[in-house]
């Protein structure tokens, strides 16, 4: 069968494996350059950049010197002598020769002294581009710069000879980000377990005068929470672990996740409009408010009555917000709340004794009271 009349020039026999390990541009620019090494017979390789240029030539020479430094920085290709491409030559081996292996080298004429293998300087300092391709991988110029001291400690100590020093700070200075990172992200997991969990001995009751530590309150406040919703949600939150009467060493997380649950039930259950606008003369709640309401023990009888004063008073006002419904929600639970005081009163009196006992799901209009507590809305 006839080969493609496209395919009439030199291939490149890739690695699928390799590819997948390393990456693919990687991959062809490490093939091609072990193919000319294999032609050669001297410890390190040697390849013209005209060469190179004419076997690769889909990639310009900034794409071929990333991909020769990102190979350099996997520790596949060790590159002696100027960089790519100021040299006239690209000297290349694949694995660190000593420094005895490369002054018996022949040196092309581009290749300066200066590029040998030497000790790390005293005053040794990475240069400006290693910097900044740090802080293209995220990692702030103060982070690196603090970790200059450890590493040229480590280098002068360990006295090897070595050409690509700013390689190897680059590779440390990365690990130390990662290792920096895993530490940040074990103490904050650590901050959250035990910041707003006070440590007693046993596990213990709710106590009726429980407040949220502050601590707790930052981190609904942090998750979008309105601290309003936080403050109106304590007194349910007691009366409802009071009555069940179960002791826990960590009232502060469940608090946090009982809020957690009641404002995403509030705010998938209530539109809020982008845009405030007045309210409208026929405005009516939505039905997601009475459902709303019917879980808090409101008659929805009771809340329609509200419904023309409520028009009434906020379009004399002429205030604008972005959700009426929200607002007729506060506007109820006020009224209601108030309601139920007034009864609790007259009870106590002896005035109007037994006339809430009709009312279904209210054993108690005190128990009612503390459930509602929630007069900011």
């Amino acid at each position: 069968m006839p080969s493609h009349p496209l395919l009439n020039d030199h291939t490149i026999s890739l690695s699928a494996t390799l590819a997948a390990t390393i990456g693919l541009e990687e991959a062809v620019l490490l093939t091609v350059l072990n193919d000319a090494a294999r032609l050669q017979s001297q410890p390190h390789a040697r390849l013209a950049i005209d060469t190179l240029r004419r076997q690769l030539p889909f990639w310009d020479d900034a794409t071929l010197r990333r991909l020769l430094r990102s190979l350099a920085d996997k520790g596949l290709l060790f590159l002696h002598g100027a960089e790519f491409p100021q040299a006239a030559g690209l000297v290349y081996s694949f694995e660190q020769l000593s420094e005895r292996t490369v002054s018996r080298a022949p040196e092309s004429p581009s290749q300066a002294p200066a590029n040998r293998p030497q000790p790390m300087p005293v005053q040794w300092k990475p240069s400006e581009e290693s910097l900044q391709r740090l802080e293209q991988h995220g990692i702030p110029r103060s982070f690196s710069c603090a970790q200059l001291d450890a590493f040229a400690l480590q280098g002068q100590e360990q006295g090897t000879n070595r050409n690509d020093w700013n390689s190897r700070f680059f590779r440390h200075v990365k690990k130390q980000w990662v290792f920096a990172q895993n530490d940040a992200g074990k103490l904050r997991e650590r901050a959250e377990r035990t910041a707003f969990n006070p440590v007693v001995a046993e596990p213990h009751p709710i106590p009726h005068d429980w407040e949220p530590s502050e601590d707790a309150c930052q981190i609904l406040k942090n998750a979008g929470i309105d601290p309003q919703f936080t403050s109106d949600a304590v007194a349910e939150f007691i009366l409802y672990w009071a009555e069940r009467g179960e002791v826990h060493k960590t009232w502060n997380s469940k608090f946090i996740q009982h809020v957690r649950q009641q404002w995403v039930r509030y705010t998938s259950a209530v539109e809020h409009s982008p845009i405030p606008a007045r309210i409208s003369d026929d405005w009516q709640p939505a039905g997601d408010c009475f459902d709303i309401l019917q879980m808090a023990h409101i008659p929805e009888d009771f809340a329609r009555q509200l419904v023309p004063e409520f028009v009434l008073y906020w379009r004399d006002s002429n205030q604008v917000h972005n959700s009426w419904n929200s607002r007729f929600l506060q506007y109820v639970k006020q009224q209601w709340a108030r309601r139920l005081a007034q009864n609790t009163t007259q009870n106590t009196t002896g005035d109007r004794r037994g006339e809430q006992a009709d009312q279904p799901g209210y054993a108690t209009a005190q128990a009612s009271v503390h459930r509602l507590r929630d007069t900011s809305w």
